[in-house]
């Protein structure tokens, strides 16, 4: 199976797998409280989403970043040992694993969808990225805001990414520098996600999930 096989299983059963998680750890609680952590209004009795891309986002954010009592509703679900198989476990695993950041696109290849980006917040670390809408669709310094996740020798995104113009990036880290402190008692991936869905919101480009 080529790399692109691969990719499009793990993003297939990856898909399910949060919907699976969500159906046995989510409630109305946890709904409400990862919203108001992202600042997303209710027109009772829904949620009021300002964007598509926004409710992909808020499920990933309660899954993988949210934690209550000091874990996450992913990291439950994997203690748990709830998965149906050995690629679910692997997915959740890498998925739980990766922290999200922000990166700069360095280049698109011509021949595969694969992107080499720089992640900016942790020493410049070089990547080659996998990720099929984002080789159409970003171009050399496009900032994305992404969780990389790392499937043996393949590096894609979690599905959710938050884009931006090249001539947003020192804004960004400044932004970053003012909002996120290391020290402060929650976890350094829940803030970062916080800042760059917020950030995403007046700076972003709006993109759609298919």
């Amino acid at each position: 199976m080529s790399d692109g096989d691969h990719y499009k299983a793990y993003r297939e059963i990856g898909t399910q797998l949060n919907s699976d998680i969500l159906e046995a750890y989510s409630d109305r609680e946890l709904i409400v409280e990862t919203a108001s952590e992202l600042d997303i209004e209710f027109d009772e009795p829904n949620l009021a989403y300002e964007f598509e891309s926004q409710m992909p986002a808020h499920f990933e954010f309660a899954l993988y970043d949210y934690r209550r009592d000091g874990t996450t509703a992913a990291e439950r679900y994997l203690e748990a040992e709830r998965w149906e198989n050995e690629t679910e476990r692997d997915i959740l695993e890498s998925t739980i694993d990766a922290d999200p950041s922000l990166f700069e696109v360095e280049s698109v290849s011509e021949s595969g969808p694969r992107l080499t980006v720089t992640d900016l917040l942790n020493d410049g670390e070089e990547r080659t990225l996998l990720d099929i809408n984002l080789s159409r669709t970003a171009e050399p310094g496009v900032v994305l805001f992404f969780r990389p996740v790392r499937y043996g020798e393949v590096t894609t995104t979690s599905g959710v990414s938050f884009p931006f113009p090249s001539e947003e990036k020192i804004n960004l880290l400044e932004e970053y520098d003012r909002r996120v402190d290391p020290n402060e008692a929650k976890a350094v991936s829940q803030r970062r996600f916080v800042t760059f869905h917020d950030l995403y919101r007046d700076h972003g480009i709006y993109i759609q999930y298919r």
